[in-house]
């Protein structure tokens, strides 16, 4: 992420997103001198990229990591990603032991039902049917899976509550498209009909009530605007609550500036 690595815009727009990594290999060192810390720490792994992009395969970066959270147990981890059954099967083992431990929960990406749509919108990630493979492979491994819809992209709703209900012991989290200007000229020039929140959030509602059917909860963010205005009102009074809590209190034996 170019706000992480210091790269210049004019190197961003060059090199093009996607087209560059930055990996790094000291990650153990920098868990050891933490050791304490991660066994008080809920971990989010994967969250600003795939932990199981094809380089890994290469790099290997991961189950040393794993090693050092099974001699370490955080108080949860819980994984990211969207990799093929391939890449994701060789750290099953690790995983299930670290499971025994502690709570250990895989968020599987996948935003459609549709081939056509996901080589719009993903041309280089992993095919459906691969990310089938290895949510299954997860399932069947007896760790808790939960399916992650963050952007949804155009979809049957019955259709894919069918092919992955079957493999999620949690639930289904259900997202609208952020940064919007990226993908407003792929929508409009595919499926403009989803350029409408009204539509968007049909969609949602309908795939929720696929899942419930199937006994499966699913959690969606509705994007209406009476309920988008209610959650920047509950988030602005936190951060008043914030604020205030953290403002110091003025000596009594001084006067007060504000």
């Amino acid at each position: 992420m170019n706000f992480f690595t210091g790269r210049t815009t004019e190197k961003w727009d060059k090199t093009g997103w996607g087209e560059w990594i930055d990996y790094k290999t000291n990650l153990v060192e920098l868990l050891e001198k933490e050791r304490e810390k991660v066994k008080k720490s809920k971990i989010y792994f994967g969250n600003a990229t795939d932990i199981y992009m094809p380089i890994e395969r290469k790099l290997r970066l991961v189950p040393p990591i794993l090693e050092f959270f099974i001699e370490n147990p955080p108080l949860e981890l819980e994984v990211q990603t969207r990799g093929t059954s391939r890449d994701v099967a060789r750290d099953i083992p690790l995983l299930r032991q670290l499971s025994k431990k502690t709570s250990v929960l895989v968020s599987y990406s996948i935003h459609t039902d549709r081939d056509d749509v996901k080589r719009i919108f993903e041309p280089k990630a992993p095919s459906l049917n691969e990310r089938e493979k290895g949510l299954r492979l997860y399932h069947e491994a007896g760790i808790e899976t939960r399916l992650s819809c963050m952007p949804i992209l155009p979809l049957n709703p019955e259709n894919y509550a069918e092919r992955f209900a079957p493999f999620i012991t949690k639930r289904v989290w259900i997202a609208s498209m952020n940064h919007k200007q990226l993908t407003q000229n792929l929508f409009r020039k595919h499926f403009p009909e989803w350029l409408d929140e009204r539509h968007v959030e049909k969609v949602m509602r309908q795939t929720r009530e696929a899942f419930e059917k199937r006994g499966v909860k699913c959690h969606y963010n509705s994007i209406t605007p009476d309920a988008k205005k209610e959650r920047w009102e509950k988030r602005r009074t936190k951060i008043q609550i914030t604020k205030s809590a953290k403002k110091p209190k003025a000596d009594d034996n001084q006067p007060s500036l504000f």
